[in-house]
């Protein structure tokens, strides 16, 4: 678990659920590693993709992930399980504990 002042790594269990190209896709999860007080070990969580809501040019204006828990949202700036073993497939529907995210430190 790292605090970089501008950032802060949390630990997830939990997968997708949904289709990949479902905009309502969502992950769900609950909290395995975590340094914020708002946050603890073992909160249920969910993280979900945030549209702009607006037709936009640029790539990077077209939303962005929010994790929510227990009435509190954090910006997601990163979002990634450990990567598989060389050669293997990994479903992200299927449960595993090597999500992290990195959030927004407000």
């Amino acid at each position: 678990m790292t605090d970089s002042g501008a950032s802060v790594t949390v630990g997830l269990r939990g997968a997708w659920l949904g289709e990949a190209t479902d905009p309502a896709r969502s992950f769900q999860g609950e909290v395995t590693d975590s340094v914020l007080e708002a946050l603890p070990v073992g909160t249920e969580v969910t993280v979900r993709f945030r549209d702009s809501g607006r037709r936009v040019t640029g790539a990077s204006e077209h939303g962005s992930y929010v994790l929510s828990a227990a009435g509190h949202e954090w910006p997601v700036s990163r979002f990634t399980a450990h990567a598989s073993a060389a050669g293997q497939v990994r479903d992200d529907r299927e449960l595993s504990g090597a999500w992290v995210a990195e959030l927004v430190n407000r």
